[in-house]
């Protein structure tokens, strides 16, 4: 088992190097209008994942879908947050998958970023996120269950239509 998930680190650190992948960087180039290689490099995660969420949840239903994410209400503090984020990811350059790459490339200035990461994940597990929910009304929630639809039904669609618009809508190079 141990050396599945080595064999599957190297594989996707070489992917993730090999395209550049940082989701924040990459987020940051759609709002710029330069986008077009990290969606197609979304789509092709979104449907990975799908279709192993998918499949994960036929060969043991505790494997699929869980309610982890948390819809927390809005207001001043989502816009700091974001505010404090955006200015973070711009400091760093980029997200944690990007601090990963660039500290593989080479680059030993991301060694500091990335001790930096972790007492400031602490603080805000720890610190912020209980202060912050105290204030919010906190709701776990999935798309099947808002759409009241079993989820290997909702997930196998949401793959299928990124599949189709990754082949058949999204114009190719020639």
């Amino acid at each position: 088992m141990a050396l599945t998930g080595f064999l599957f680190g190297i594989g996707f650190g070489y992917f993730v190097q090999r395209g550049g992948l940082c989701f924040a960087h990459g987020l940051g180039e759609l709002f710029i209008g330069k986008g077009r290689r990290i969606i197609r490099l979304f789509l092709v995660i979104f449907i990975i994942t799908g279709i192993g969420f998918v499949l994960s949840s036929f060969l043991n239903p505790a494997l699929g879908l869980k309610p982890v994410g948390e819809i927390r209400g809005y207001g001043f503090y989502n816009v700091l947050s974001g505010m404090l984020f955006g200015a973070g990811i711009l400091l760093n350059g980029g997200c944690i998958l990007g601090t990963l790459r660039q500290i593989g490339e080479g680059h030993l200035l991301f060694v500091v970023v990335l001790a930096a990461f972790i007492p400031g994940m602490a603080i805000v597990v720890f610190g912020l996120d209980p202060w912050l929910a105290s204030g919010y009304h906190v709701q776990k929630i999935v798309l099947p269950q808002l759409l009241n639809a079993p989820a290997t039904a909702v997930t196998g669609l949401l793959a299928l239509g990124a599949f189709f618009w990754l082949w058949k809508v999204w114009p190719r190079r020639r």
